[in-house]
């Protein structure tokens, strides 16, 4: 009898002990949340608000909807913020940032586009108990603002990495074309664009357009037209967006150079990836936008719920499309529109 008592006893303290993980897979746990001390205060306050990019550009229209999947995902709801005119972004997403900070939100998930502007009420909100994680820009500011941690691309990587693909092209004078300067992201692609270039030997010239025509195709297509014209010598452009990268390759075709240069862009859209399956654009720096909205939702339910997160940088880019992988890519955005930043 005491034999079978200890076996049954034994049998208990196993089950008990593989119990938790068990629920776990079946999916069997209870969904109350077990916060930290410190998320335990914010998960009482008001919504959790994404201060991020415009909706007009497909680029952010997948980083939406990452967010959107996550949400419904881990059931969390969110508000998304964002600027609808882009003349005055400098100035407007301080202001919306402002606006989101006063609603006293669970969390703050924000695209760090214009730090002068944005940094100093990212560190009031950090101060008074609000849970910062930025996302896409702000990778070298995350830590000196008081935020969780940064979601998104290596910018200066995305930009090295373009400059080797065309220095080892062949390319000997190349133009980065920056269409939102004042942007430190976005400005850092051309930096590592630039040096990896010079590196390489090759010359370079640095090109911008005010930000209110960083949606225009017809503007931005006229002054890449009006440089290639003025350097003769250009044999490789390097774009930081998909609209743009469509515009360097209408400004070479109108100037007669089809062919001659080789153009790369950072970001993707469907007519991109069809210029490089036909040859016409070399490749494309992929940040993976979705995947920015989706950790940045999946982190917030963590940390609000558990008081988990990401330590450090998670960085989703660059990963090169090219005419090794278009294909793949192309058939993806078929099946689910959007998701690799394509439309």
């Amino acid at each position: 009898m005491n034999l079978l008592i200890n076996r049954v006893l034994r049998s208990v303290r196993a089950l008990r002990r593989v119990a938790p993980a068990l629920a776990i897979g079946l999916g069997l746990v209870s969904t109350a949340p077990v916060l930290a001390p410190q998320a335990a205060q914010a998960a009482n306050d008001g919504p959790i608000i994404v201060v991020s990019g415009p909706l007009s550009w497909p680029f952010f229209a997948a980083v939406k909807q990452g967010f959107d999947d996550a949400a419904e995902r881990f059931g969390v709801d969110y508000q998304y913020v964002a600027v609808t005119d882009t003349a005055n972004m400098t100035s407007d997403y301080p202001r919306l940032l402002q606006q989101a900070i006063s609603r006293n939100p669970r969390m703050l998930l924000v695209g760090e586009f214009f730090p002068d502007g944005m940094d100093p009420l990212i560190k009031e909100a950090t101060a008074a108990g609000i849970p910062v994680l930025i996302h896409n820009s702000g990778q070298t500011l995350w830590e000196g603002n008081g935020s969780l941690g940064f979601i998104g691309e290596d910018p200066y990587q995305m930009g090295y990495k373009a400059g080797e693909i065309q220095a080892a092209g062949g390319v000997k004078k190349g133009l980065c074309f920056n269409q939102v300067p004042g942007n430190p992201t976005v400005e850092m692609r051309c930096t590592g664009y630039i040096e990896a270039m010079e590196n390489a030997g090759a010359e370079t010239v640095y090109q911008t357009i005010g930000t209110g025509d960083a949606t225009n195709p017809q503007a931005m297509m006229q002054a890449i037209k009006g440089t290639l014209q003025a350097n003769a010598d250009i044999d490789g452009i390097y774009t930081l967006n998909a609209v743009p990268a469509m515009s360097a390759l209408r400004a070479v075709e109108d100037v007669g150079r089809k062919g001659e240069v080789m153009i790369g862009t950072s970001d993707l859209s469907n007519e991109v990836l069809l210029a490089i399956q036909a040859g016409d654009i070399a490749f494309a720096m992929d940040q993976q936008p979705y995947l920015q909205g989706f950790l940045s939702i999946q982190t917030a339910y963590q940390y609000l719920n558990y008081g988990l997160h990401p330590i450090g940088a998670v960085t989703t880019g660059p990963l090169v499309i090219d005419k090794s992988n278009v294909d793949r890519t192309l058939e993806v955005n078929k099946t689910h529109s959007g998701v690799r930043g394509a439309s």
